[in-house]
């Protein structure tokens, strides 16, 4: 894992603010404009008078669920590599390092959350393309 996060420890502490929010947002970001873009590109083919809207949208549900798996594992990525530049030696830990401790945490959270987020994309980009198109419930 250590070749795939590079080593932040002497970044600034904005850089690795910015790098742990998009960590924590950048997945579930993903999943949800898949999610929106998924479904209105779905309703606009199957709900359109005269097939007006022709979208290929097995294909579009795969594209968009394996972008957002990408931005998922990225994320994760990035989660890891300020996990691992946040994290101190529990002896020299100062309480003036109080950014560090929320970033440390923020990290945490993306590690957690961006699998999920991945998996969920994953599961439309193979499960929409095995399903029949505008089939009524």
């Amino acid at each position: 894992m250590r070749a795939l996060s590079p080593d932040l420890r002497g970044a600034s502490p904005s850089l690795l603010s910015k790098l742990a929010w998009s960590a924590v947002l950048g997945g579930p970001a993903a999943w949800g404009l898949q999610f929106l873009f998924a479904t209105q590109f779905g309703l606009a083919r199957c709900e359109s008078p005269n097939g007006r809207f022709q979208f290929p949208v097995h294909t579009i549900s795969a594209t968009l669920g394996a972008v957002g798996a990408l931005v998922g594992l990225l994320g994760t990525l990035v989660a890891i590599a300020v996990f691992r530049a946040t994290a101190e030696d529990e002896h020299t830990q100062q309480p003036s390092q109080i950014t560090n401790a929320r970033l440390h945490f923020l990290a945490a959270v993306g590690i957690t959350v961006n699998p999920l987020t991945a998996v969920l994309c994953l599961m439309v980009a193979i499960g929409v393309p095995l399903l029949e198109l505008c089939h009524q419930s």
